[in-house]
């Protein structure tokens, strides 16, 4: 398990010795190749459905989307090179940029909802465990797809709330669609879930027993989309365009959710009964800044962030 401390080393050698490249390159089709990866899930679903209609191509951009299991782990091959953009959180996005590494954010990824029931994530336990909230699961385990995430902000706050300490319970790393077996084996005691993985748990008898995003604030931002700085900086055409894209893809999810529902079981393995039932995130495009402000004033009192950064330099657009 990569440490945070062990990626910014790591990182500051590369970043030394990389001397940048050319960059995304346009194909045969006038259109500009450009590599991202972003989280298994509802977030990568977003970005498959916009790619599908069309509006990257009619951008300009020529998208070639990975999986991944999200946080700082695709951060590392942002600052490389070997990706042009990345879906994160904006905990891990806060964290390396204030640690130094040259990368920004260009575009809001998912937001949970306003309405709590229709929260994308859920804090989940065994059928038969006798935690009904956080605050029973002091001393124990917690499964989350990522350290020092957006994860560590909403259950600090919960625990918080609950009148605990931050670290009152441990942090284990687990992959989403790992979580409700590591559960249902007793290996942990709750997982930190979103959707699609939220709705199959449930199917399997596991129970809610806190909405982590929606406790902190209604429509909160948890995702961000990052480039590396001198991307931004040599390509803004490109950005721009990356920009109208999520921005349309957001809209048209807006204006007809039931659209991306019906998409699910083509564009995702989701089942098509089980893409009836899961609960949508909320897509703004633009960043909110009103979200970052909250999550980087708990990162400072969380000690995740010495001090909270400079938006105006952090978010392009």
């Amino acid at each position: 398990m990569k440490t945070w401390l062990g990626i910014v080393a790591a990182l500051a050698l590369l970043t030394a010795a990389c001397s940048g490249g050319s960059g995304p390159e346009q194909g045969a089709d006038g259109l500009t190749k450009l590599r991202i990866a972003e989280t298994a899930g509802a977030p990568l679903n977003f970005l498959t459905y916009g790619d599908e209609q069309g509006f990257f191509a009619q951008n300009g951009i020529d998208l070639e989307i990975t999986s991944s299991s999200g946080g700082a782990t695709v951060i590392p091959q942002l600052v490389s090179g070997d990706l042009d953009a990345a879906g994160s959180n904006v905990v891990s996005g806060l964290i390396a940029i204030q640690q130094g590494l040259p990368i920004q954010m260009v575009a809001a990824g998912t937001s949970t909802s306003e309405d709590p029931a229709q929260d994308f994530s859920a804090l989940m336990v065994k059928p038969d465990s006798p935690a009904q909230s956080i605050a029973d699961l002091a001393g124990q385990r917690i499964a989350v797809n990522s350290l020092r995430n957006i994860n560590d902000i909403v259950l600090g706050n919960q625990l918080q709330q609950a009148g605990l300490t931050y670290d009152a319970v441990q942090f284990v790393e687990i992959p989403f669609p790992e979580m409700a077996p590591a559960v249902e084996r007793g290996d942990v005691a709750a997982a930190m879930l979103i959707e699609p993985f939220i709705t199959v748990a449930e199917d399997h008898g596991l129970r809610i027993i806190g909405r982590p995003y929606t406790d902190l604030r209604p429509g909160l931002q948890i995702g961000t989309y990052l480039m590396n700085r001198e991307l931004v900086a040599s390509r803004p055409e490109l950005v721009q365009g990356f920009q109208r894209a999520v921005q349309a893809t957001a809209d048209a999810i807006g204006a007809d959710p039931a659209a991306f529902r019906a998409a699910l079981p083509r564009i995702s393995e989701t089942d098509p009964g089980l893409a009836e039932r899961v609960r949508i995130n909320l897509w703004r495009g633009t960043t909110d800044r009103a979200s970052l402000e909250l999550v980087m004033g708990l990162m400072v009192d969380y000690g995740l962030l010495e001090a909270p950064v400079d938006l105006d330099a952090v978010v392009v657009g």
